[in-house]
């Protein structure tokens, strides 16, 4: 199957992208121990797919009048002593324009790709998975070793993946194929529920995809959860964490880990990072009944 923009655009998942300049979008930590969130660009989605079988009206009212919004690209990297480490790789530049600026960013943070040791996956979705590959789909990090969910890597390289998705979302799948194809034994197979690496825990937070994963790390004693897609806008992932998203593949399962995960936020105090998230960083505050995102 031929994957392309207009494929994607025609599918409904995306809309019009927003250009999106390369940067730094924060930093955690200092020294030998930092964290970056480097922007890999952004792109807006219809107010709809952000709760199924609820009014654009009533999503208006919690997430602004912006219709399309705009959703920003934030990727995690950790440089811990020589290791260079990044959570997810962004889009690529075969996914939607204003994607796909990651290689830019890091320059930017003064990062060659030969640098990075170690690409970590929340999940294979493209504006997280497709960035792996350079323009000649040889890895664009050549010296790193790449780490996905096997329950992730067995559900999106299976034969019978088209059988469980919509037709609007076959293009992820052949995406995903590609580019684990070319990444080959390089695409190393992890379990949720223990260290991928030292001081990096995995967390299970399937729902958004069967094996989407979180990443709990101390930078500078500090604890930090980075979320992945498992809490994705600012205003309806904490204040409405039971309504569906048209992106979650599993909406039940997704609903019941934004709530484990709100709990547990809240009670805790966790710095969390967030792929989709603007400005990326903050914590979880209880308001109410439900929850809030406060940015730091």
């Amino acid at each position: 199957m031929m994957f392309t923009r207009r494929t994607l655009l025609a599918s409904g998942a995306c809309s019009v992208a927003m250009p999106a300049l390369a940067q730094v979008v924060a930093t955690l930590g200092s020294g030998d121990e930092q964290i970056s969130i480097l922007s890999d660009g952004g792109f807006e989605m219809p107010l709809s797919t952000l709760a199924r079988a609820v009014p654009v009206a009533d999503i208006s009212a919690q997430a602004g009048p912006s219709n399309p919004f705009r959703t920003p690209l934030n990727i995690t990297c950790l440089r811990r002593g020589k290791d260079v480490i990044l959570f997810d790789c962004g889009a690529g530049a075969n996914f939607l324009p204003g994607s796909g600026r990651l290689q830019e960013s890091l320059r930017t943070a003064g990062i060659e790709p030969e640098a990075v040791t170690h690409v970590l996956f929340t999940h294979l979705h493209p504006d997280h998975f497709w960035g792996a590959l350079d323009e000649f789909d040889s890895p664009l990090f050549p010296n790193a070793r790449w780490l996905a969910a096997a329950r992730e890597i067995d559900f999106w390289t299976s034969a019978k993946v088209y059988d469980h998705l919509p037709a609007d979302r076959h293009a992820f799948a052949a995406g995903a194929q590609r580019i684990a194809k070319n990444l080959g034994d390089r695409l190393e197979r992890a379990e949720a529920g223990r260290e991928w690496l030292p001081g990096i825990a995995a967390v299970e937070t399937a729902g958004h995809t069967p094996g989407h994963v979180s990443f709990v790390l101390s930078v500078g004693g500090t604890s930090v959860m980075v979320l992945g897609d498992a809490l994705t806008h600012p205003q309806i992932s904490f204040a409405h964490p039971d309504w569906q998203p048209a992106s979650d593949q599993d909406a039940e399962l997704a609903a019941a880990t934004r709530r484990r995960l709100l709990d547990e936020l809240g009670r805790t105090g966790m710095q969390v990072i967030g792929y989709h998230l603007p400005g990326a960083t903050g914590r979880v505050e209880r308001q109410g009944t439900a929850y809030r995102f406060v940015g730091t």
